[in-house]
């Protein structure tokens, strides 16, 4: 098992998001054994490894959705696990989460769905809310799109549409789980230069959970590779793609051991 501490650049040097020793059973099976991980302020940090290792489930911890059986989970400086509902509200507006497939609301517009986290914050000035959505979709490059339904829109607009909708309330940090699943190379791209776009643009911390290879060597910063329910190697792209690990190798290059 790989455990490296990674110098970070200068712009990456200040924490984000501390995980310390997160453990989580779902029943009678550990999902998370131990996790500690550190994200950086305006770095893109990509999840990797096998299906049903705990990506997702180290994702619910961190907005609290979830909450761990032992650990801790600090946003921002202020640990979440423990807090109730109502104390959660103002970290989660630090941080917005796109969920595989976009996970709209069918019978509102685009701009609806944008504006929805905004009426549930609590703001009810109607052209501060216009305005935010405007800019949201103008960013996202759906600014010709809002008065259409998610029934109207291509796989690669939904998730452009989720973006727009996680950054309208001005989140810090986004959260994208498999967000190029189901979208063709070309569509994947564009999901791709919008997150580096984001990055650029706003500064935004993000975590992406994702079995895209070409993605990750692409836009991430770090890389962290979770398995059996830890963190079995954590370094740069270039130290990922140099791995001497068997393991980390076989996935990148999709080999398994079965023979036909």
């Amino acid at each position: 098992m790989t455990r490296a501490t990674i110098a970070m650049p200068e712009t990456f040097s200040s924490p984000f998001i501390v995980i310390t020793g997160l453990h989580k059973k779902l029943g009678s099976q550990e999902i998370l054994r131990g996790i500690d991980l550190t994200v950086f302020k305006g770095e893109t940090l990509m999840l990797i490894g096998p299906s049903g290792e705990g990506k997702t489930v180290l994702m619910k911890h961190i907005i609290g959705l979830m909450s761990p059986d032992k650990g801790d989970v600090l946003v921002d400086g202020i640990k979440v696990n423990g807090l109730k509902e109502r104390e959660m509200a103002p970290v989660r507006r630090k941080m917005g989460m796109l969920f595989q497939g976009g996970a709209l609301f069918d019978s509102l517009t685009v701009e609806g769905n944008v504006a929805f986290p905004l009426f549930e914050s609590g703001l009810r000035d109607f052209n501060e809310i216009r305005r935010r959505v405007r800019e949201a979709l103008e960013v996202v490059d759906l600014d010709e799109h809002g008065q259409k339904l998610p029934v109207n829109l291509s796989g690669g607009m939904r998730k452009r549409a989720g973006i727009a909708r996680a950054i309208v309330s001005q989140a810090q940090c986004i959260l994208y789980d498999e967000p190029n699943s189901g979208l063709d190379p070309i569509v994947a791209d564009v999901i791709d230069q919008m997150i580096l776009r984001l990055q650029k643009r706003f500064g935004i911390t993000s975590i992406v959970v994702t079995h895209d290879m070409k993605s990750v060597f692409k836009i991430a910063n770090r890389v962290a590779f979770l398995k059996r329910g830890i963190i079995h190697f954590l370094g740069t792209p270039d130290e990922l793609r140099q791995s001497p690990d068997k393991e980390v190798q076989d996935f990148i290059e999709g080999r398994s051991e079965t023979t036909c």
